[in-house]
């Protein structure tokens, strides 16, 4: 008799029109997702969690279970962005740990490029796309393989993001052919200065303020890190 009064007491609250309670967790509708679509469609300017929340047509405090404040929200970008570049690097079983390293660094690069977000370094420990993981494993596996402990491939990784950061910030703030504006400071600055003063800072930093090409120092920073490890590994350290 319990059981049949229950069921109608279930019956009149359906036909009164009152929803059941709301069970608590995630917010209906949402999904991290769809988060980032409605992030990525809008201008890096205008991008804050009430633009995000009217975007998906929900509550600005629907956002919390996912993400907290624009900080968060522009790393849960970053990190989507990060994880589908990285999930799209190609290699072989027999790809040597130079060219992988290559790889994740451009990937690094193109994804913060994408975004144009501008983070420090990626955390890998919030990388949870099943792909990305598999290149990450990949990338400190061959490390491993080739005779650098753990630590140095964990450091390895960390100052690949640093030199990606940097290149990526290049490529989105840069106008022109100022691409280094520090050298054309310089070069600037030696007009005031008798000729012939200082002639290797005037011949590094003319050299440099007539750079046009973007990544340039990229290629430098990812080329000098592997000559590096490269010793490294002949001293057996």
């Amino acid at each position: 008799m319990g059981d049949g009064q229950g069921s109608a007491e279930a019956e009149v609250g359906d036909l009164s029109g009152t929803p059941p309670p709301r069970r608590r967790g995630r917010p209906a509708k949402l999904s991290r997702e769809r988060i980032v679509a409605a992030a990525r469609a809008l201008a890096p300017d205008s991008l804050t969690m009430q633009a995000v929340a009217d975007a998906l047509a929900v509550d600005r405090k629907a956002l919390n279970y996912y993400v907290s404040d624009r900080d968060g929200l522009l790393e849960l970008v970053a990190m989507d962005a990060f994880e589908s570049e990285i999930g799209r690097v190609e290699f072989g079983a027999d790809t040597d740990w130079r060219d992988l390293l290559r790889l994740i660094a451009v990937a690094i690069r193109e994804a913060l490029i994408s975004v144009r977000v501008q983070i420090t370094s990626v955390d890998f420990g919030g990388v949870s796309g099943a792909e990305a993981l598999v290149t990450i494993e990949r990338v400190f596996a061959a490390l491993v393989a080739a005779g650098f402990d753990p630590h140095d491939a964990g450091r390895t990784m960390t100052m690949l993001s640093e030199i990606a950061h940097t290149a990526a910030r290049e490529a989105v703030t840069v106008t022109g052919r100022l691409l280094d504006p520090q050298a054309h400071n310089v070069v600037s600055a030696l007009t005031e200065v008798p000729t012939d003063r200082f002639p290797t800072i005037r011949r590094v930093a003319a050299a440099r303020d007539t750079v046009t090409r973007t990544g340039l120092q990229f290629e430098f920073d990812l080329a000098v890190i592997i000559a590096g490890l490269e010793t490294r590994l002949e001293n057996g350290r």
